[in-house]
């Protein structure tokens, strides 16, 4: 059994993901602090980012409330790396979240999370 929940609106894809899939993993791992740094990374967010899950939320839901269009966010586990299913959880969850937030504001935001082949759990 799996120990992380598919969420009807973010899909959680056991392949190979995408090139423009943005890699959680650093160092062999996805973690809160791989996934955290990963998403500061990828999105800019700006220097007094507060490295949490509610300081993501905010900044995510700017990016959100911005939207023009129906829009996708690609997410990968990397290969061959070792997973925390509380930080994987957590994570989805928020994206979850952020989903619900764009639906209720008139645009449809899909999130796909990919665990790809070979990794350990």
């Amino acid at each position: 059994m799996n120990a992380f929940i598919d969420h009807p609106s973010v899909q959680l894809r056991y392949e190979a993901a995408p090139a423009d899939a943005v890699c959680l993993a650093c160092d062999g791992r996805v973690d809160r602090e791989t996934i955290l740094a990963c998403l500061a990374t990828h999105f800019q967010f700006p220097d007094y980012f507060g490295n949490n899950w509610d300081a993501v939320y905010d900044l995510l839901l700017d990016r959100v409330d911005a939207l023009a269009v129906d829009t996708g966010w690609r997410f990968s586990s990397g290969s061959a790396v070792q997973t925390d299913p509380e930080a994987i959880t957590s994570f989805l969850q928020l994206m979850q979240d952020l989903v619900d937030y764009a639906s209720d504001q008139g645009f449809r935001l899909q999130v796909e999370f990919y665990l790809e082949p070979g990794q350990a759990e």
